[in-house]
């Protein structure tokens, strides 16, 4: 029967013990230094020489030698203690070291006794870790538990933790996988649910239609974050296309909704979901102005309502593009809140600021567009200076910028023509950079080889930072 002590630590003991039962006289001092040899455990690590005991020479009763062989073999029976080691050796050990993952891991079973408890799982819902590994012979490590889905943010449902698998070699059976997300009315993992309560809007008596695939619909609605504003929209809700987000700014700060209704009509036919500032017909309805506060609270409130599932715009948005644009004074709005993060893209129509603002400047982190009529001093854009001074400044930021200028035409230009000059380029524009159009109705017809305006008889163009 042969030993190895680099496995077994214990089996020195036993060859001691043997040996003394077979020549209990003949024994040497060698017998009494147990070493702890240099040698190389299962996973490869070394494990240094050490020395313990001083040189005896000695005789002992009969009845010693029988105990010290039962404690030699006491000693040897233990097993050493593994960390996801195989066991090379004949002896008894542990299988399946304890390496919980990030969800938590399974712990390894030892053989013939009681397996240990599974790793707690992650927060979050994170993946469960992997079972311990087996050695041959030795039984599976415990099945790990999948994570628990995390907690479900604002419109997002919580994903489940994914399963565990089995322990090498070991029986099949991975961890159960994570819970749904929790949340008051949980939805499925990765839809959009949120809670609150909704109050309908109402369509006004006013019609508009566009030249795009949507019938339009204007509507009103009473809660606060958007009571001061009309809202134009496709009529068709719930499909599979989710519509940008455009807030719109009327001439002289009016705060009349249709203002500009044969143009947001035209925009919104093209599937936009558009709120314009002020109610229908009203002029000055809510307190408010240039500083463009109305734009972000209905910025806010078209995001909530589209993670509502009561509410009538539940998944029908794309709340992440959204831009701001505003007519003179309603171009100051867009302007003044360029810097909010939610922001996609900035433009502006027949405005700019009356007088540079390196501060507001230095806060654009989208694209922006200019569009003006011609020079003041041919009496025609009285918003011509204003604009052109806004390009030059924004221009030395890092933002593209694109700058048009229809040199004959007055303030406003043709905004009030749906189909008009004005209101085409402010649709490319949107296509452009709310719908990633690249095409003859987007990009190619405000920059590049096919851009309609950019060398056309009285027009004037420019261009920074453009990818």
């Amino acid at each position: 029967m042969a030993f190895d002590a680099k496995f077994w630590p214990g089996a020195h003991f036993v060859v001691v013990s043997f040996r003394a039962l077979l020549n209990p006289f003949s024994w040497t001092d060698s017998v009494f230094r147990p070493r702890l040899r240099s040698g190389t455990i299962a996973d490869g690590r070394r494990i240094a020489s050490t020395q313990m005991g001083a040189s005896m020479k000695t005789t002992l009763p009969l009845t010693n030698l029988l105990l010290s062989a039962v404690l030699g073999l006491t000693l040897g029976g233990c097993g050493g203690s593994g960390d996801d080691s195989t066991d090379s050796g004949g002896g008894a050990r542990n299988v399946g070291g304890s390496k919980p993952g990030t969800g938590g891991g399974g712990g390894g079973v030892s053989l013939g006794g009681s397996p240990s408890s599974s790793g707690a799982p992650g927060a979050g819902g994170a993946s469960a870790g992997t079972s311990g590994s087996v050695s041959a012979g030795g039984s599976g490590g415990s099945s790990a538990q999948g994570g628990s889905g995390g907690l479900r943010a604002q419109g997002g449902g919580g994903a489940g933790g994914r399963a565990g698998t089995a322990g090498t070699g070991g029986r099949a059976g991975g961890g159960a996988g994570g819970s749904a997300g929790s949340g008051t009315a949980g939805g499925a993992s990765g839809g959009s649910t949120g809670t609150g309560t909704c109050t309908a809007s109402k369509a006004t008596t006013q019609t508009v239609t566009g030249s795009g695939p949507h019938k339009v619909v204007i509507e009103t609605n009473t809660d606060a974050g958007i009571k001061c504003g009309t809202i134009f929209r496709p009529a068709d809700l719930g499909g599979t296309e989710k519509y940008p987000i455009l807030v719109w700014g009327e001439g002289g700060c009016s705060q009349d909704g249709l203002s500009n209704r044969a143009a947001m009509g035209e925009i919104a036919s093209w599937g936009y979901f558009i709120v314009a500032d002020g109610t229908p017909g009203s002029t000055n309805a809510c307190a408010g102005g240039q500083d463009g506060k109305s734009m972000l609270d209905y910025v806010t409130w078209s995001i909530a309502e589209n993670g509502k599932t009561c509410s009538a715009y539940h998944d029908s948005l794309d709340t992440t593009k959204i831009a701001a644009d505003g007519f003179s004074c309603g171009g100051l709005m867009a302007e003044n809140v360029s810097g909010d993060a939610r922001f996609t893209a900035i433009g502006i129509t027949s405005s700019g600021l009356m007088a540079a603002n390196k501060a507001l400047y230095d806060k654009i982190h989208t694209p922006f567009k200019i569009l003006t009529g011609g020079p003041s001093t041919a009496g025609n854009d009285i918003a011509y200076d204003n604009g052109l001074r806004d390009y030059t400044e924004i221009s030395t930021r890092t933002v593209p910028i694109i700058y048009f200028s229809q040199t004959s035409a007055g303030h406003g230009g043709d905004l009030g023509n749906a189909k008009g000059t004005f209101n085409t380029v402010n649709l490319a524009w949107l296509n452009w950079q709310l719908k990633n159009d690249v095409g003859a109705t987007g990009k190619g017809l405000l920059i590049g080889a096919s851009c309609k305006y950019c060398s056309a008889a009285g027009w004037v163009f420019k261009s920074a930072n453009v990818p």
